[in-house]
């Protein structure tokens, strides 16, 4: 196995650890190491050793979390991923996307009568007020993060 190789591993099972399949974590892997932005589907499956249905389902769930891109060359039929330019921002986005969807949630669920399972309706407020702290952090961590690099004038 070549270094390469070993580093797309490891970032498979990186990403496997919190949560996304290995191949979505292995599909970064390659696409961070390449040396071309112009990373075509099949290059995916032939350097990964995938199947069709494995690239293109993993690719999808890398848009849908605005971690990688798609992007097409004039001429040229094919569509090419790269990671997404401002990862760190869509990154941030769709993370607070998350947290106010999973807050809502909790929020109806916490409507129901729990009355038999006291404990649980309490362990569940801490949770949804975690959920709550949160979605008021996250906008200031970005607001942070813009003016450390000089992003806001």
């Amino acid at each position: 196995m070549t270094a390469k190789e070993k580093y797309i591993e490891d970032v498979g099972m990186f990403y496997e650890n919190y949560g996304l399949p290995k191949m979505a974590g292995r599909i970064l892997g390659y696409l961070i190491s390449s040396e071309t932005d112009n990373n075509s589907f099949d290059d995916l499956k032939n350097t990964l050793k995938a199947s069709k249905g494995s690239i293109s389902g993993n690719i999808n769930l890398l848009l849908s979390q605005n971690m990688i891109e798609k992007h097409m060359i004039s001429g040229d039929r094919k569509s090419y991923y790269k990671i997404a330019l401002i990862s760190l921002e869509n990154i941030m986005t769709s993370k607070l996307k998350s947290v106010i969807q999973f807050k809502m949630i909790l929020a109806k669920g916490l409507e129901f009568d729990l009355s038999n399972g006291n404990s649980k309706k309490q362990s569940l407020s801490e949770i949804l007020n975690y959920y709550e702290f949160l979605e008021s952090e996250i906008p200031k961590l970005k607001v942070k993060w813009e003016l450390k690099n000089n992003r806001i004038d």
